[in-house]
């Protein structure tokens, strides 16, 4: 059975122990926030961040409680699209029909937009038909570059397909996610987008042989990832910083980050990324 908003707000505040009294003190009175917890009455907005930060409770942390048991057709879709791993073709095949089946039901810009990375994905897996690829592709930013603004999800979905287009047009696309980003500054979610971001730009840029300008990318990507500790990004922007490295003449430091990146994958024993690395690498010396 879903609980209630008011119920959950009860059993974070039993469980750390807290009285309605110290909760709601600074808030409101402890009679209207008891009327919250028995759903009798709902807080303003910022009321309720309030009364989360009296909790020690992040607003995802509270969305995830709240919705763990119970989340929407759409909800799932998204959160699977965004664990997907892009080069299994299964997954996407299945991910695209159940996006089929819920617009056959209503449509959504959103998941719209997810069934064109989808098909652009498939095309690439199947077929390595870039220009079909990147006419599905094409079809999201044609409606991503009216915004003025674009919010994080936009950014999460644009650097799915930042790959597939060329790379002065992907460039251009990362540079205005980079100013997109600059009001998040020190937002951990948006500070990790700008590193997935870049790591992504870093490829395109030595596919191209413009290693000057993948490596000032990695170099803002190394300390946002010690920062937030993501090692996976950390192991990929080493191995990619080696690279240039070494096709730039520099083989010995070159190795060196190569090195720490396998050294840090590893330690963690993330055998799908070094395997991943392993052929990217080898791919990359051997041109």
């Amino acid at each position: 059975m879903k609980k209630e908003f008011g119920d959950v707000l009860k059993d974070i505040r039993i469980e750390r122990g807290y009285s309605q009294q110290y909760v709601a003190e600074g808030i409101m009175g402890q009679s209207a926030y008891s009327k919250i917890e028995r759903s009798e009455m709902e807080p303003g907005f910022r009321k309720w961040l309030a009364i989360l930060e009296k909790l020690n409770v992040s607003v995802d942390e509270f969305r995830y409680i709240l919705n763990k048991d119970s989340l929407t057709t759409k909800e799932k879709i998204i959160n699977d699209f965004f664990s997907l791993n892009y080069n299994h073709l299964e997954d996407l095949k299945k991910l695209k029909n159940d996006i089929v089946a819920y617009l056959n039901e209503e449509e959504d810009y959103l998941l719209r937009d997810i069934y064109y990375v989808c098909e652009s994905l498939i095309v690439l897996n199947t077929t390595q038909n870039v220009e079909k690829a990147q006419s599905y592709a094409k079809k999201i930013w044609e409606r991503m570059e009216k915004f003025d603004k674009w919010y994080l999800l936009d950014i999460r979905l644009i650097n799915t397909i930042l790959f597939i287009f060329p790379i002065d047009v992907a460039v251009n696309i990362g540079e205005r996610v980079t100013e997109q980003l600059v009001p998040y500054h020190n937002l951990k979610e948006a500070e990790i987008l700008l590193i997935n971001i870049d790591i992504n730009l870093a490829i395109l840029l030595i596919d191209d042989k413009k290693y000057e300008e993948a490596l000032s990318y990695l170099e803002k990507v190394i300390p946002l990832c010690k920062k937030y500790q993501k090692y996976n990004q950390l192991s990929i922007a080493y191995a990619r910083k080696g690279i240039i490295l070494q096709k730039t003449g520099n083989m010995d430091e070159g190795s060196e980050f190569i090195e720490k990146a396998y050294a840090i994958l590893n330690a963690i024993e993330d055998r799908i990324i070094i395997e991943d690395l392993e052929k990217e690498v080898s791919n990359y010396l051997n041109m």
